[in-house]
């Protein structure tokens, strides 16, 4: 009677590259999400202080560039369209957080005007962002 499996061989080595070819693929589509992922940074000079609010990302993001320009979550917008937006979203969440951020070579008079605007909107938890230092 012959015998069912005649290749009693030991295996001696393990073909890896279907599994390189994987990683690989993988590699590639995480490299190629995460430039989609990443945020938008704003170039404004922030004044120094010795502390600062760790929890800056848990509100509304408003900045004010030292050429007048404001900005709402990082895309611009005139003081009227904010005060519209600012004032719906107040309504829907009382208790909101506001973080303005302003350059420090900007005027004085243009960052407590758009003060003025956001609590007009009804914010009144507003924080000034600033550069710890």
């Amino acid at each position: 009677m012959a015998s069912i499996s005649s290749n009693d061989e030991e295996i001696t080595g393990i073909n890896i590259t279907p599994m390189v070819d994987v990683i690989l693929v993988l590699l590639v589509i995480f490299m190629v999400t995460a430039n989609f992922l990443q945020k938008e940074s704003i170039n404004i000079n922030l004044p120094k202080a010795e502390q600062a609010d760790p929890n800056i990302a848990e509100s509304v993001q408003v900045a004010i560039m030292k050429n007048g320009e404001i900005l709402h979550e990082g895309k611009e917008i005139t003081g009227e369209n904010l005060f519209k937006i600012l004032n719906r979203d107040s309504k829907i969440k009382p208790n909101m957080r506001l973080t303005l951020s302003a350059d420090s070579g900007l005027n004085y008079g243009k960052v407590t005007e758009l003060m003025g605007v956001i609590r007009k909107a009804g914010v009144t938890r507003i924080a000034l962002s600033v550069k710890k230092g």
